[in-house]
């Protein structure tokens, strides 16, 4: 019996040293961080990156594509990545990219890392700090805390500690490292088991899911965890991760190259959201790889950057509900009315342009043979505003009321982020010059340039040409529940709701000012993107003007347009009806008119209309009383 219990007590010992090796081999973990530089580097505050067209999905449909870039106000560390109205691939914060020559951009993207402090050294928010959070593609992607969001803008400059490189773990040369700190490393929790490194993390993904990146350069870009087959959605619980969540890709090899390495394994961070966009899906930034099976991981559901940032996780804005490949997610029912919409799920985006100058043509020939010299377009209108008479105006054609922007994103206007995402009654805000702070409303798009944002007489007095202005875009997506086949476009929920809607008998009942027949439509019919061209009601012959009273449309009006279906294009369909914002003046050119921004669209039985002669969005946006 003595012999047994010696034997016991001997076991014991052995156990209990060799658990206090493998803690202090834990305690022993150690990097080279004492021979790291510290650099200073720049960046700035990238536009947003929408689809410039429907993509389509892996299943063959149609889809706008948002979220990519910019200044995301809602996809934070800590939110749930599933569940964002047409997000696809959504990047979580802000992204910053490079400036200037390659080289010095690159220097942006390679050299920073996550945890790496950000400083702010222009603009409203100057001085403020952030911290990296992770890359996506040639964006380094920044946390800041909501009061700097809202001083944020595109284009401001941003500057790094930059210090990561050359990072490497004591005794483990053949673990690399990834754009990390070893402040960030350090803290992860990381244990020395048999010869491995044991990471936490919320998730393993196997290879088999993993999808583009393979092939890429190891310095910049991302994984994509592919969400584009469902039923893996829920397989591997990947609807159940949040932004910033590590996890393992196995079998990922992240060293000098990207690729499938049998054996090998990537710890990553969950840097964008989810896509159903064939090989692509939710975006992993690499931090830790090995070839030789020297990372090992336990599950932890806790296991986010956040944690380890000393960053408070964002709540479930948006509840991670999943309802299929689409991602609109559920419906809110946060506020009272007649109906309900997913505006909880909607993504909120900076978008930006300048205020446009006015230019010349010289004369113009009408449609009658008569020559005009066309005025209205672009600049600051000070004459006139939403509200006012369509027509009538002195030597004025397609007269665009208040401010007019553009953006400079891109080289063609109409493919800017600010002409596809910006819906009327977004809020606008002065970012430069005299009138800088001050606030607005964005209120249309017209054709291919132009975009229309109203303000106080007082703001627009002290606005110039150029001057920078900025909308919360917000609307792309939005969904009225029980009418998903009823089209929403260019409309800020909030709007929407306070329009005058009501449901009877299974029909949105929409106010309007007046009906227009579908064939009388002219400039802008059979364009296939909605979202960013407008068309116009023709105003060429006498008869019909008189006919349908149309000289009495005012700016801001709604109208019905029957016969018309405009989901992905604009044309006709018999019984189907299109609600639009008057959002220009007439023309006397031939096939122009007063411009309409479709904002509602649906086939035969789901929209009816009533007549009411105050049906103009100046009224619910404030910038009218009745």
């Amino acid at each position: 019996m003595k012999k047994n219990l010696h034997i016991i007590s001997a076991l014991a010992l052995i156990l209990f040293a060799f658990n206090s090796i493998s803690d202090l081999s834990a305690q022993e973990f150690s990097t080279n961080k004492e021979k790291l530089l510290t650099i200073a580097v720049q960046g700035q505050i990238a536009p947003a990156e929408p689809s410039r067209g429907y993509t389509t999905t892996w299943d063959g449909k149609p889809k706008m594509a948002i979220g990519i870039g910019g200044i995301n106000y809602n996809t934070k560390v800590g939110a749930d990545v599933f569940g964002w109205a047409c997000g696809d691939r959504a990047t979580m914060g802000v992204a910053v990219e490079g400036f200037g020559d390659s080289r010095f951009s690159d220097a942006w993207l390679h050299y920073t890392s996550i945890g790496n402090e950000i400083k702010v050294i222009n603009g409203d928010a100057r001085g403020e700090k952030g911290v990296v959070i992770g890359k996506f593609g040639r964006y380094v992607l920044v946390q800041f805390e909501d009061h700097v969001l809202d001083k944020l803008a595109v284009g401001d400059k941003v500057q790094a500690k930059a210090c990561g490189i050359g990072l490497e773990i004591d005794g483990y040369k053949d673990v690399m490292t990834h754009g990390v700190t070893p402040e960030f490393l350090e803290k992860l929790d990381i244990k020395v088991k048999r010869g491995k490194l044991e990471v936490p993390v919320v998730k393993e993904i196997p290879g088999e899911i993993v999808g583009q990146g393979a092939g890429r350069g190891s310095l910049s870009g991302n994984w994509n965890v592919q969400t584009c087959y469902p039923p893996d959605i829920k397989k591997y619980g990947l609807d159940e991760l949040r932004f910033g969540d590590l996890v393992i890709l196995k079998d990922i090899q992240t060293d000098w190259g990207m690729g499938f390495y049998l054996g090998g394994a990537t710890l990553g961070v969950v840097c964008s959201g989810p896509s159903d966009i064939s090989g692509l899906g939710i975006g992993v930034t690499p931090i830790l790889s090995t070839q030789t099976g020297k990372i090992t991981h336990r599950i932890d559901g806790s296991a986010n950057i956040g944690k380890y940032l000393g960053i408070t996780l964002a709540s479930s804005e948006n509840g991670g509900a999943y309802s299929g490949t689409n991602g609109n997610g559920s419906f809110s029912n946060k506020y009272s009315g007649e109906f309900r919409t997913n505006r909880d799920k909607l993504l909120t985006i900076a978008v930006e342009g300048v205020v446009q100058p006015a230019s010349s043509r010289g004369y113009r020939i009408t449609h009658d043979g008569k020559p005009k010299v066309a005025l209205g377009m672009a600049s600051i209108n000070y004459t006139v505003s939403m509200g006012d008479p369509a027509y009538g105006w002195a030597s004025a054609d397609h007269v665009e009321p208040d401010v007019t922007i553009q953006g400079r994103d891109r080289d063609r206007a109409s493919d800017c982020a600010l002409a596809i995402l910006a819906c009327i009654g977004n809020e606008a805000r002065v970012v430069s010059g005299e009138a800088a702070g001050s606030k607005g409303i964005f209120v249309g798009r017209h054709a291919g340039s132009d975009d229309l944002v109203w303000f106080p007489k007082d703001v627009t007095e002290k606005l110039a040409v150029n001057d920078r202005i900025m909308v919360k875009s917000r609307g792309v997506g939005l969904k009225i529940e029980g009418f998903d086949d009823v089209r929403v476009n260019k409309l800020d929920p909030d709007l929407l709701e306070n329009l005058g809607i009501t449901i009877e008998n299974g029909q949105l009942v929409v106010p309007i000012v007046m009906e227009v027949p579908g064939h009388i439509m002219g400039s802008g019919i059979g364009g296939n993107f909605i979202e960013n061209v407008d068309y116009d009601i023709q105003t060429t012959c006498p008869e019909i003007v008189d006919k349908y009273n149309l000289k009495d449309l005012k700016l801001g009006d709604l109208v019905a347009i029957r016969d018309h279906y405009d989901f992905y294009g604009r044309g006709r369909y018999e019984g189907a009806v299109t609600i639009g914002v008057v959002i220009h003046g007439w023309s006397d050119f031939a096939g122009h008119g007063p411009g309409v921004n479709p904002v509602l669209s649906a086939l035969p039985g789901k929209i009816k209309t009533k007549i009411d002669p105050d049906a103009n969005i100046v009224y619910p946006l404030g910038i009218k009383e009745k």
